[in-house]
This record gives C-alpha cells, sequence and structure tokens, in this order.
C-alpha cells in the first residue's frame, strides 16, 4: 500500500509540475481607501510549433541543350527538346524557430532528356563511335532520349515573405536509353542502347520562386554525357518550371 501511494504522490507531482509549467501566473494588488484587493489572473504559455518532416510529389517540365560547341549536325531544335522529371521530395527541417527558414530537401527522382535534332540528322553508332548522319528522307523526328533515376540534395531558404530559394546538385544512374527516328509520313523505328553515354551523371541545381506556387528551376552538368572520346563533349542545361 505504502509503494502504490509513493507512485500516487509522484504522478500528482509531475502532473501539476507540468501545469504550472505551461502555465503564467499574474498578480495584482490595488490599494484603494484603506482597502485592499488582490487579483490573480493565470494564463498558459503558448507552445512553440515545431516543424515536422514534409512529403510530396512534383514534377518538372522544360526544355534542353547541350551547353558546348559541338560537330555540325548536333543543332537541336530548341522546343522540342524537352525535359521532364518525376519527383518524391522530403523537406527536412534544419532551422524553423524565427522568420527565415532553413530546411534539406531530398529524395528520389526519375528524369528524361529528349535531344530533338534538327532537318535529316540521326545519331548512329558506328565501329563503338557515335557519329551524325544525314537520312535520305525528310524526317518528321530524329531524337535521342535517355532515362535517369536522380537523387538530388538541396538547401531551401524560404523568408517570412513566402519568396522560396533552393540551391544543391544531384547525381544520377541511366537506366535507359534510345534513339527515335520517324520518317514524314512514315513509321517511327525506336531503337534502344547505351549509345556511349556514362553510366553515371551529376549536375548543379537551383530553384527560386514563392512557397505554395509554381518555381522555376534551372540545372547544368558541366561534364559530357558521353564517355570520353566515343562521342561528342557535350554538356548539358535544363530550365523551366517546378509543380
Amino acid at each position: 500500500m505504502k509503494t502504490f501511494k509513493h507512485f500516487l504522490i509522484a504522478g500528482l507531482f509531475t502532473t501539476t509540475t507540468a501545469t504550472f509549467a505551461q502555465t503564467t501566473t499574474t498578480t495584482i494588488t490595488v490599494s484603494t481607501n484603506g482597502d485592499t484587493t488582490t487579483t490573480t489572473t493565470t494564463s498558459a504559455r503558448p507552445k512553440k510549433a515545431i516543424e515536422r518532416v514534409a512529403s510530396n510529389f512534383t514534377v518538372y517540365l522544360g526544355l534542353n541543350n547541350f551547353g558546348s560547341n559541338l560537330a555540325d549536325g548536333y543543332d537541336l531544335k530548341p522546343l522540342g527538346s524537352r525535359y521532364i522529371a518525376l519527383a518524391w521530395q522530403q523537406r527536412i527541417p534544419l532551422i524553423s524557430g524565427g522568420k527565415t527558414k532553413l530546411r534539406l530537401i531530398t529524395g528520389p527522382e526519375v528524369a528524361w532528356n529528349n535531344f530533338m535534332f534538327e532537318g535529316r540528322n540521326v545519331l548512329t553508332e558506328r565501329d563503338n563511335q557515335l557519329v551524325i548522319e544525314s537520312a535520305a528522307v525528310d524526317l518528321h523526328r530524329s531524337k535521342l532520349v535517355t532515362t535517369q533515376l536522380n537523387l538530388p540534395l538541396l538547401l531551401n531558404l524560404s523568408l517570412r515573405s513566402g519568396f522560396s530559394f533552393s540551391a544543391g546538385a544531384y547525381a544520377g544512374m541511366r537506366l535507359d536509353s534510345y534513339t527515335k527516328v520517324k520518317p514524314e509520313g512514315g513509321k517511327a523505328v525506336r531503337d534502344h542502347g547505351d549509345y556511349n553515354l556514362k553510366p553515371f551523371r551529376w549536375g548543379l541545381t537551383a530553384e527560386l520562386g514563392f512557397r505554395g506556387h509554381t518555381k522555376l528551376f534551372g540545372r547544368y552538368e558541366p561534364q559530357s554525357i558521353f564517355r570520353p572520346g566515343l562521342g561528342p563533349d557535350a554538356s548539358v542545361w535544363s530550365v523551366g518550371i517546378k509543380l
């Protein structure tokens, strides 16, 4: 019985201490013509909000192009060369107590680079070397498509006004690549292969906009996406919007 009483007393003490810790008591004493009036006001202390890890699904839509001076034939159609990425991102709070918040953003994404060639230019592989050849007929479409699994890592700075800026880098591995050639009025032919593309790529990325709204993004891969000596020295950039 004594043990039970001890536990009961300890529990009441803990509850009372926690209650006092979360409240503020103010006592005001007023004297008027010899009469004393005492007023006691008890108010709860506001609890500090704790920001938790948040997840969201994000879509990147934009355009991409080669960023290097390449040989003739590697010219791309500006509006036909598109960039698409589907991302599942985690926002991890680092500093969230003040007006300015700092978060770490990461999560897997699948990205597609579409490189649409001009005119009759067709990318082919001859004797383990990439070359540009001219088709005998007019082409409706000639492109190289790469599919990649990326893992970005960005630091996000968010201001009280809602303005948000992120910067960081990403690395990824090639999942698939193919060329697609469609003659005018003909049937499209798709050929899968590695096309001397590097199995792993990396790049820099930045995003800006307002929290909860569509943002602008830019990405740049400073190194060639092709293996040295087996393809052109082609860096890649992408710009667009983040939904």
